[in-house]
């Protein structure tokens, strides 16, 4: 549903691809060095000409990782953030959910899950891979 000015109160992210049907990671590659980057480039930037549009692979390689502490007065628990590597040479940032109890571990194997936020607004998460269901 639009505003009545015209813009979409939920326009559709960049990182995100529905174009299968299923929804996957969005990303770019350079059509003259082969980088990839994450997000994808808009259509509408200027740069877009030098880019063709990849979906990301579903599982990537835990990089690195931080847990944050949230003030005990907000009532948030830790959470962990981490960049993980995908094969196609792409490096992403984003929440991890894991087991209660258990710590995230250098090189294990997650996957990506798109899924929608308590607004609405689709959200992408790490999930190890084993809990993904494979």
């Amino acid at each position: 549903m639009e505003r009545p000015n015209g813009e979409n109160p939920n326009p559709q992210p960049s990182w995100l691809d529905r174009s299968d049907g299923v929804p996957q990671l969005a990303a770019s590659r350079h059509l003259e060095t082969g980088r990839c980057v994450f997000p994808r480039v808009p259509a509408t930037s200027p740069a877009a000409p030098r880019y063709e549009p990849v979906t990301l692979s579903s599982y990537a390689r835990l990089y690195s990782h931080t847990v944050i502490h949230p003030n005990p007065k907000t009532g948030r628990t830790p959470f962990a953030l981490v960049y993980a590597d995908f094969p196609e040479g792409v490096r992403v940032f984003g929440p991890l959910d894991l087991p209660e109890g258990t710590r995230p571990v250098i090189g294990a194997r997650l996957e990506a899950v798109i899924d929608e936020s308590a607004d609405g607004n689709p959200r992408y998460v790490f999930v190890p891979a084993e809990e993904a269901g494979q």
